[in-house]
């Protein structure tokens, strides 16, 4: 059969928040194969490709006689894999009511006989949501990820790398389980901690995301995991290029607003009741009431000015005031910002080019020249 071009290992992976917090089920094999799609997804992808990866990267160890038997098994099941997830709008973005809609993970997956090989094509359903992405999306280095071994563990990752600006998630347990795929299982708590939470956090403990959790109880029952981490700061990379959606979150969680109040804030947003501006305007303006002794409750006004409105008519009022010329803030230009992460994704890029396993001495070479090239045509924009 001919062989179908591959795309490159993308160091960086990315997804859109609704399938970090989709509900389904991987075995660690699945999980390896998932990661293996993904890091094979570029930016500028505008559909899924037939994809093909060694069973060495997806079973490190292939010397077993019956290794290709447990492969053909697992694409079975895996092809066969459903997830349920958040529908989204033409634009990418939350719908104002949640809803949500059970599709396929894959279009297909084989395995290319006589050829240690694995074929495998994303479900074209998918496409919002790892395709074109503008915000709402978690991007995450390649290198942390494959430090990992459990399936659970690759995707708490993705659960606190979504929350990575402000250091902390609670999640109920239930949701917590329903998203691991594990509703139906561990009906006691310590059995759940020791095999999913304990494992998670060893895991975790050897990449950039190590955590501390917390079980809170209601009574005697537990009812929700606190995760405690190092939030990211401003030049980690973590939002992606254009996305707001860290940045803004994180500041509004940081002045007291829960995060169960975000999708309302979301959704005035998202049908253009006010812009980002107005979010940083309620942050200041609160802040500074707060400082004289006006507000007590941070969080609660800011979360009433946001889901009321209320300052807009103040903010408005500023938009159209005249403005004294000022000399131009480059870093706060949206095209220079969208460049200086592109460059600082180009260079991990490249270390991670340099020193990966998954190359050879050919393809490391072109892949070398091909990120230098983008490194050296992103600084001349950038020195523009």
């Amino acid at each position: 059969m001919d062989t179908i071009p591959t795309p490159a290992v993308n160091p960086l992976v990315v997804q859109h928040n609704a399938l970090v917090n989709a509900k389904f089920d991987l075995n660690t094999h699945e999980a390896r194969l998932f990661l293996g799609l993904l890091a094979r997804l570029q930016r500028t992808d505008t559909a899924f490709s037939k994809c093909q990866l060694l069973v060495r990267e997806i079973v490190p160890n292939t010397g077993s006689n019956n290794v290709y038997d447990q492969v053909r098994r697992m694409l079975k099941d895996f092809a066969s894999r459903t997830l349920t997830i958040e529908k989204l709008s033409s634009d990418g973005r939350p719908l104002k009511k949640p809803s949500f809609t059970v599709i396929p993970l894959l279009a297909y997956a084989t395995y290319l006989e006589g050829e240690g090989m694995i074929e495998a094509q994303f479900n074209d359903l998918l496409l919002p949501y790892l395709l074109e992405l503008r915000d709402n999306f978690t991007k995450a280095q390649l290198t942390e990820l494959l430090k990992l071994k459990s399936a659970n563990s690759y995707r708490i990752y993705w659960l606190l790398r979504e929350y990575a600006a402000f250091g902390k998630r609670t999640i109920r347990l239930d949701e917590l389980k329903a998203i691991l795929g594990l509703d139906q299982e561990y009906d006691r708590f310590n059995n759940f901690r020791a095999r999913i939470l304990d494992r998670a956090q060893a895991e975790l403990a050897a990449t950039d995301l190590p955590f501390t959790y917390e079980a809170i109880k209601q009574g005697r029952e537990v009812t929700e995991i606190k995760f405690s981490f190092k939030p990211v700061t401003a030049n980690q990379t973590v939002a992606a290029p254009g996305s707001n959606h860290s940045e803004w979150e994180a500041a509004v969680l940081a002045s007291g607003v829960s995060a169960t109040s975000l999708p309302l804030i979301q959704a005035r947003l998202t049908a253009g009741d006010y812009d980002l501006g107005y979010v940083r305007y309620v942050l200041d303006t609160v802040k500074g009431q707060v400082q004289i002794g006006k507000i007590k409750k941070e969080g609660g006004a800011v979360f009433k000015a946001l889901t009321d409105g209320y300052l807009l008519p103040d903010y408005q009022q500023k938009l159209t005031a005249p403005v004294s010329k000022k000399k131009p803030n480059l870093s706060a230009n949206p095209q220079r910002k969208k460049l200086l992460s592109e460059l600082e994704d180009a260079r991990n890029s490249l270390r991670f080019i340099q020193t990966a396993v998954i190359y050879n001495d050919d393809t490391r070479a072109v892949a070398t020249a091909e990120v230098q090239a983008k490194i050296d045509q992103l600084e001349k924009q950038i020195a523009a």
